[in-house]
């Protein structure tokens, strides 16, 4: 993700994200696409229904388990990665969180505000 001069935005290890309106219509859709193909048989035809499921989307078809992991809490990059075990690295989840963000799917959630310290006495 880029900022408006162009330059590469960083964000932190305990900046979460979120699902955006756009990611939970993909996810709605991506959870019917899983159920259809189980009716079917075999791996090539859920890969077939992964690839029709993104392509409108102008996503990766693995990108739906990375949306179905965002629609169930805020995360960050650690803790998909530890949700994820086994299923993808920390470089492909933080290649999938930008591609993710990008397109308008995840959004980072604003750091919460802290109230100001009480004013000190000295009396």
């Amino acid at each position: 993700m880029k900022d408006e001069n162009g330059e590469r935005i960083r964000f932190g290890r305990a900046q979460k994200f979120r699902l955006a309106a756009k990611g939970s219509e993909a996810v709605a859709a991506y959870t019917l696409m899983v159920e259809k193909a189980r009716e079917g048989v075999g791996r090539a035809q859920f890969d077939a229904a992964r690839a029709t499921w993104s392509e409108p989307r102008n996503l990766k078809p693995e990108d739906g388990l990375y949306l179905v992991e965002f629609s169930q809490a805020e995360r960050t990059i650690p803790e998909t990665v530890k949700r994820l075990d086994n299923c993808a690295t920390p470089k492909e989840v933080k290649a999938a969180i930008e591609r993710l963000l990008e397109c308008g799917m995840l959004e980072p959630v604003p750091a919460p505000i802290e109230p100001p310290a009480p004013a000190r006495r000295y009396w």
